[in-house]
């Protein structure tokens, strides 16, 4: 049988599925939806009849499987598989639990999610008896193909004991920084440009830039990159401060209030722990002091600031994992890939343009 694979490679011609289900000791059917990893067909089967076809010379065909996702766009999908939402709250295994942009990453991803056929299952990494070993037997026991991991709340050991090459795997940010993954994240250099340059539009002159180092860091720096550069190019008449706190803890207030009284800004671009601190200090906004919101949320649509499309950011990640699922490849990339999403600034009374 190998000198017959080997034949129809050199031939340079495809294997048909009926000539793969001959060196497989199957029907077509199977070797079809074994080809497109149906979970109707086992793990191992899969993989024993995709190794089979791939030594006849049988490869992934793009404008095929671009067709055959479109007509299914033309009807109700049906069931292909389930994708797993990896999370890493610290106490609680409920989406409800975790931050609002992660819940935002999981509302994008399951609608994605099942427009394509796919369900999602939320996995908690944090499980008591959780380890990598346990995680792959959940993952296979529930014939669970891709991942999407939407960020490190609380670190775990358990992704270097993890057997990445069974799966299609996406993170969602900066935040996970091994194994090197294809990513989806916001344009947060983009974002920070944005707002500078809006404030200034609106007419302020004294701008504080108000994050935590924990903040810069999950974004990849991309909060005082911009900044830095607009402090040393921008005109003097442009004033920019920045004030850098290690976490957003409620223990970091006090420190935020302690510089904003010194600094006295016109506008502040903060995280929602600095626009605690300053209803806290009984600052009126925007009579007191204007505020940028650096991830505005549609809950509170009278806050303005840069809206991240966190929803977005899930659902690109899904098209990343079904994309590789339907070309049958697995493990980790040889080159990762970054795809940056540009958030949009949104209107609100807390910036108002200024009078005086």
């Amino acid at each position: 049988m190998r000198s017959g694979a080997e034949n129809l490679k050199k031939s340079g011609r495809p294997p048909t599925t009926r000539e793969i289900a001959a060196a497989c000791g199957c029907n077509q059917s199977t070797v079809s939806q074994a080809l497109r990893d149906h979970p109707r067909i086992s793990p191992a089967r899969r993989r024993e009849i995709q190794e089979v076809a791939r030594r006849m010379g049988w490869r992934p065909n793009a404008f095929a499987s671009a067709y055959m996702a479109h007509l299914r766009t033309q009807r109700l999908p049906s069931y292909q598989a389930t994708l797993a939402f990896l999370t890493t709250h610290a106490g609680s295994p409920h989406v409800k639990d975790l931050p609002i942009y992660m819940r935002r990453h999981f509302n994008g991803t399951r609608e994605r999610a099942e427009e394509l056929g796919y369900a999602l299952e939320p996995v908690w990494l944090h499980e008591p008896g959780m380890s990598g070993r346990r995680l792959n037997s959940v993952l296979r026991n529930r014939n669970i193909p891709g991942v999407i991991i939407p960020g490190i709340l609380k670190p775990t050991p358990l992704f270097g004991q993890f057997d990445w090459s069974r799966v299609v795997a996406v993170a969602l940010g900066f935040s996970l920084t091994e194994p090197d993954i294809d990513r989806v994240a916001v344009r947060t250099t983009h974002g920070f440009d944005l707002m500078l340059h809006r404030a200034v539009e609106l007419g302020y002159r004294k701008i504080a830039v108000v994050v935590s180092h924990a903040y810069d860091h999950r974004v990849d720096h991309g909060v005082l990159f911009p900044t830095s550069y607009a402090q040393q190019h921008w005109p003097r008449s442009q004033t920019i401060e920045t004030f850098c706190f290690p976490r957003p803890d409620e223990s970091e207030i006090p420190r935020i209030q302690d510089w904003l009284r010194r600094y006295r800004p016109e506008i502040v671009l903060g995280e929602d722990i600095v626009w605690r601190s300053i209803n806290a200090m009984g600052w009126r906004m925007p009579r007191d002091v204007a505020f940028i919101s650096v991830d505005r949320l549609p809950d509170w649509p009278d806050i303005a600031g840069f809206n991240q499309r966190h929803e977005l950011h899930g659902s690109v990640a899904v098209d990343l994992v079904v994309g590789q699922l339907l070309q049958n490849q697995r493990g980790l990339p040889a080159v990762p890939r970054c795809v940056l999403i540009k958030g949009c600034w949104e209107d609100g009374a807390t910036a108002p343009p200024r009078t005086s």
